[in-house]
């Protein structure tokens, strides 16, 4: 019985504290921006394979990546490099068949905004053809949307 008393007590102290947040206090977000981008390049690997299944493993590199960012007018111009060949993590073959139709691509976006994919857009994270120009909507938390146009402008290799 005792425990029970308890129980209630401590509810009962908690509870202002539960009804005191709302979702109206929290900041409903206006920005749609797109703050940074970066192009990454991903292969099977021909000498490491998964221990388990014996499947090639998945390897990545970074490449280095330069924008020029026009908030305004919501367009990005991109100029990409790849990196050169290293034999511990950028074999010359994956450098070889490294090319501007297979990168993988991630945005930095506003707090609490969500990207959409535009017009066949490659969604960010999957492999995509980066020789023509991409649109994307970004939608603030507060409803608002921008729509950005995203364009590799060099392909350096």
């Amino acid at each position: 019985m005792f425990k029970n008393q308890i129980k209630l007590l401590l509810t009962l102290l908690i509870l202002p504290f539960l009804a005191s947040c709302s979702w109206e206090d929290l900041p409903a977000y206006e920005d749609a921006e797109i703050t940074g981008m970066q192009f990454r390049y991903r292969w099977a690997s021909s000498t490491h394979k998964d221990p388990i299944t014996g499947e090639p493993v998945v390897k990545e590199v970074q490449l280095s990546t330069q924008t020029t960012i026009n908030a305004e007018a919501g367009t990005i111009e991109a100029r990409v490099t790849v990196p050169a060949a290293n034999e511990n993590t950028f074999p010359a073959d994956a450098r070889a068949a490294c090319s501007q139709d297979k990168l993988w691509a991630q945005v930095t976006l506003s707090t609490a905004a969500r990207l959409t994919p535009l017009d066949g857009a490659p969604a960010m994270g999957t492999p995509g053809n980066w020789t023509t120009p991409h649109t994307y909507r970004v939608t603030a938390a507060d409803g608002t949307t921008k729509d950005w146009t995203i364009k590799v402008i060099e392909f350096n290799k």
